[in-house]
């Protein structure tokens, strides 16, 4: 697996305590097209923000990147 970008490490580490909103950002674009995270669905009150969750195979990513150091 390539490595992952310190920006994109750090917002799996955050979504593995659980899914969080967040505004519309090209980070969590970049993870959800490599299936890392995933929408859950979930509009956040202000009608902005959306829910995501890290997904099996992002876990894995953090896994293989805590293997690694």
């Amino acid at each position: 697996m390539r490595k992952i970008k310190p920006v994109y490490l750090y917002r799996l580490r955050l979504l593995q305590d659980g899914p969080r909103f967040y505004a519309p950002q090209n980070t969590n674009r970049y993870l959800e097209k490599r299936g890392l995270i995933q929408p859950t669905g979930r509009m956040h009150a202000n009608g902005w923000h959306q829910e995501y969750r890290i997904t099996d195979a992002g876990r894995r990513a953090l896994a293989v990147e805590a293997s690694e150091t």
